[in-house]
């Protein structure tokens, strides 16, 4: 099988596939940084200063500089489908071995950059949020526990993505512009329903809340199983998808 001809396919452009979203994490860093450094020597003008250092340690458990990352990452399942599928078989490539070599690109790249974050996370971590008690990498999104804690959850996050977004891709190729009509009409439902559920329904509420408060092995859980949903329904629909 020439599943190395699918990663070379993938990884040809070095900028694209690894230097761009390095690049763009970094300047987003940098701008993190900065904000950081001025909120925190205008508290320290004000005697502040300590105060300033763990308000924001704490108001940006949830800060989504990290997407800046993440987000190129998890549109790589869609790229992955929308422009190298068709021009995989245009070279004479099986969908088979395109599946294959897409795959271990997926799980390369997240293996790659799961590392790349849970190091940035042990630096932040152990410098205090460099020395100002902020937060890119320490965030809900990648995990605010241990370190392996990171690495495992950023690593099935960036990897279910792009397998779901293969999936839905691959559905278009299959289906057409139908597909992305039932798609979004679904997910607008499926929204609908459920702002309204919060809304209308203390039980409802309950529930989510319970569910929002999960552990963090329960949400693994939901984000492998997401995953894997996503792998099977993109490996059945590519042995038929059309190359558009």
């Amino acid at each position: 099988m020439r599943i190395r001809n699918v990663v070379q396919l993938h990884t040809v452009n070095k900028l694209q596939a690894f230097g761009w979203p390095l690049v763009i994490m970094l300047l987003s860093l940098t701008v993190v940084l900065i904000i950081g450094a001025l909120v925190v020597n205008v508290a320290a003008a004000a005697g502040d200063g300590a105060q300033a250092r763990a308000g924001m340690n704490m108001g940006m458990q949830w800060n989504g500089a990290i997407f800046a990352l993440l987000g190129p990452l998890i549109g790589f399942g869609f790229t992955a489908m929308g422009q190298y599928f068709p021009l995989a078989l245009g070279l004479g490539l099986t969908r088979r071995e395109f599946a294959t070599g897409t795959a271990l690109v997926f799980a390369g790249n997240a293996a790659f950059y799961a590392v790349i974050i849970t190091i940035g996370k042990v630096i932040e971590v152990a410098t205090g949020g460099f020395g100002l008690g902020i937060r890119f990498f320490d965030t809900h999104f990648t995990g605010t526990g241990e370190w392996w804690q990171t690495l495992v959850q950023t690593f099935l996050l960036i990897l279910s993505v792009m397998l779901v977004g293969a999936a839905i891709t691959t559905a278009f190729h299959r289906w057409g512009q139908s597909f992305l009509w039932v798609f979004w009409i679904a997910l607008a439902v499926v929204v609908l329903a459920f702002s309204a559920g919060l809304v209308l329904s203390e039980p409802f509420r309950g529930f989510a809340v319970d569910v929002g408060t999960m552990g963090w092995l329960p949400w693994m859980g939901v984000v492998a199983l997401l995953g894997a949903v996503g792998a099977a329904v993109w490996l059945a629909l590519v042995r038929r998808a059309q190359a558009r």
